[in-house]
């Protein structure tokens, strides 16, 4: 058995493992970070290259008043910490018979093309009958649900009288606020980073729709990877270890107890208590002995079912655009979106991207922009079964589509991230963007405290679930429950 005096190993330094670790550090307790990685941050982190800096994961921030409040939870200042600039044009689409719907705040949201002002006038009527109707479900989950560590009695408690409003179809809920197929089609492809068709996806999605009129969409000056740099300052101060290039390979178990980790160098490190936030499928499939995995792990492990995949390409150059918008998509309609999750046989008719240099212009060199997008990843069980080829084929096809949309398009500088590289460079379980699907039942998700004694949970593959927001609080409420344990 280790020592007592042993620190506690959190591995990861994500936005999860930071926020742990610096709150169990706050709350008296000496904690290690360990990170597979050369740099800290993990999906919320960005890389400079050719002079452009690209995103490792996380494209924006939504919801800026839970990270207030998580930042608040840590003892920090977030405006002071992480400064954010306002996308001012967050969203454009394109429909194929000449529609563009721009949607943001109720303000400035608007469609282009026939009937405009007629129809300008319905969506900002169906905007404002969904703001109202789903502003107090986003209230109680911002203020009673997810900052706190996931309670049946507590959920129902907060939520009940909505379930029926939650529980419904997204594609049904689209419709009944937006009669117009075009403005349909527009709020619809808000969903399209959930990997998931609306007619798949339960009406809780909708959820992202009201952040954007509530709160807007925002991006921290210097890029995504600017949170989790302030977290890691903060843990520097605080003299706690966070060491890169350190990759767990095995946690180790003795009579249902944790002992310790080994690295891939071999290094066993004594632990009387382990955070791992990987995902949860890593940890029972891949850290853990076989004989030593609870059957409760093992049965969410084959329950929860994973987010989809993506190639994530990514481009440096010179481009006249031709919209000022950070999302610009070119959808068809509502209900045939999801071909748009689906590999491409031909050169893709339907295309999204963000231009995030168009917000932060220091993401790229002078008169250069920064574009970003994700292509579909289908027909495979396994990360391992996708190959280089076929992300060169993807590449290919969506490149034509982007100049289609774009002829003036000049690129410097290419990079992509597919399913394999997510899986062994972003530690992303076989590749799965969120790890668990969006919208899953909350049952899916690993609980934050396991049945072996010392071994905690964090990250997107448990409660709150993906996102930024949330990968935080999965951190503060893993450190909450440690506290109470002790």
């Amino acid at each position: 058995m280790p020592s007592s005096n042993a620190p506690i190993i959190v591995i990861g330094a994500g936005l999860s493992g930071l926020s742990a670790a610096l709150a169990l550090a706050r709350g008296g307790r000496e904690v290690m970070v360990l990170e597979a990685s050369d740099q800290p941050g993990g999906c919320c982190s960005t890389t400079r290259m050719d002079g452009y800096t690209f995103n490792n994961g996380a494209v924006y921030v939504a919801v800026p008043s839970l990270l207030r409040r998580a930042f608040g939870e840590l003892g920090l200042n977030f405006d002071v910490e992480v400064p954010l600039v306002a996308i001012d044009h967050p969203h454009e689409t394109h429909l194929d018979d000449g529609t563009i719907v721009h949607l943001g705040s109720i303000e400035t949201a608007r469609v282009e093309g026939d009937d405009a002002a007629a129809r300008t006038a319905l969506l900002c009527e169906g905007l404002r009958k969904l703001q109202l109707d789903w502003r107090p479900i986003y209230r109680r989950l911002l203020d009673g649900v997810l900052p706190f560590e996931p309670s049946l009695p507590r959920t129902l408690g907060q939520l009940w009288r909505y379930l029926p409003r939650l529980g419904g179809r997204a594609d049904r809920a689209i419709a009944g606020y937006f009669p117009d197929p075009a403005l349909q089609a527009a709020v619809a492809s808000i969903l399209l980073y959930t990997g998931t068709p609306p007619d798949r996806l339960p009406a809780s999605q909708l959820i992202g729709l009201l952040a954007l009129l509530e709160e807007g969409f925002h991006l921290p000056r210097g890029g995504m990877g600017a949170i989790t740099d302030a977290l890691h300052r903060t843990l520097q101060t605080a003299g706690v270890p966070v060491r890169c290039g350190c990759e767990v390979t095995r946690i180790e178990v003795s009579s249902g107890h944790v002992t310790g980790v080994v690295l891939a160098n071999g290094q066993h490190l004594p632990a009387q208590e382990v955070v791992a936030t990987c995902a949860g499928f890593s940890v029972v499939n891949r850290l853990l002995s076989p004989d030593a995995v609870p059957r409760a792990m093992q049965r969410t492990a084959r329950r929860a079912p994973l987010s989809h995949r993506a190639i994530a390409v990514q481009l440096g150059g010179r481009c006249a655009p031709a919209s000022s918008a950070f999302i610009v998509n070119h959808v068809p309609d509502m209900n045939r979106q999801g071909v748009m999750h689906q590999v491409a046989e031909q050169v893709p008719r339907w295309l999204s991207w963000t231009s995030p240099s168009q917000v932060l212009s220091g993401l790229a060199p002078a008169g250069k922009g920064v574009l970003e997008l994700y292509a579909p990843v289908s027909g495979i069980h396994h990360a391992s079964e996708w190959t280089p080829s076929m992300t060169e084929d993807a590449l290919e096809k969506h490149l034509a589509a982007l100049r289609g949309f774009l002829p003036t398009l000049e690129i410097d500088t290419v990079r992509t991230l597919d399913p394999q590289t997510f899986e062994h460079e972003r530690h992303l379980y076989e590749g799965a963007l969120y790890g668990v699907a969006p919208g899953a039942d909350p049952n899916a998700y690993f609980a934050h405290r396991t049945p072996l004694a010392g071994l905690y949970l964090a990250g997107q593959t448990t409660f709150p679930g993906f996102g930024v927001p949330a990968a935080l609080y999965s951190g503060l409420q893993t450190a909450g429950v440690m506290m109470s344990d002790r």
